[in-house]
């Protein structure tokens, strides 16, 4: 793992670390609480709730009921179509949704690489919940970035999981 400190970002008086991992690098405020998974993933939260990291056990769900915002950058290993073209890998993961009414749905570009962004409302045991999730293919490997939050902090977090989002890199590029 390589950690550089960047001002890249434009809240004030925050810099940033650029974590890389084997597949992709981010730069994460320092504001931002972050872990590092086994998996070429990482998982990030604001620092007011950086409990969320700790306690593995217990639901995501559960822990941001009254308050809380989560964010994962991840090669997405759980996909099990192989061979498969990336319009297959976003029909794929928007009908496996059982978490989320999806409410929107837009193509964008991360590191000049095709991605969908959704956004969604949280349901069944996500109530209460916002969600946005971007989906890309890298060579032929998929890769999700997802972002959810407590309807309360949604908005409050949103802006800065962009810019965190904007800084998504391949490492192999």
């Amino acid at each position: 793992m390589l950690l550089a400190v960047v001002d890249l970002f434009l809240i004030p008086n925050v810099s940033a670390i650029v974590v890389n991992n084997t597949d992709f690098s981010v730069n994460v405020p320092d504001n931002w609480t972050y872990e590092q998974g086994i998996f070429s993933g990482i998982a990030l939260t604001p620092k007011e709730f950086g409990v969320l990291l700790v306690n593995h056990s217990e639901p995501l769900s559960e822990k941001m009921k009254d308050e809380g915002a989560f964010a994962s950058f991840t090669k997405d290993r759980n996909f099990p179509i192989k061979n498969a073209g990336f319009d297959v890998y976003v029909k794929y993961k928007i009908n496996i949704q059982d978490g989320m009414n999806v409410t929107s749905k837009e193509n964008v570009t991360l590191d000049d690489e095709a991605a969908v962004k959704i956004q969604g409302d949280g349901i069944t045991s996500f109530s209460g919940i916002k969600f946005a999730e971007y989906m890309l293919m890298y060579n032929e490997q998929p890769y999700l970035i997802g972002y959810m939050a407590n309807v309360k902090d949604f908005e409050k977090y949103l802006p800065e999981f962009e810019k965190i989002v904007k800084t998504f890199k391949f490492v192999e590029k």
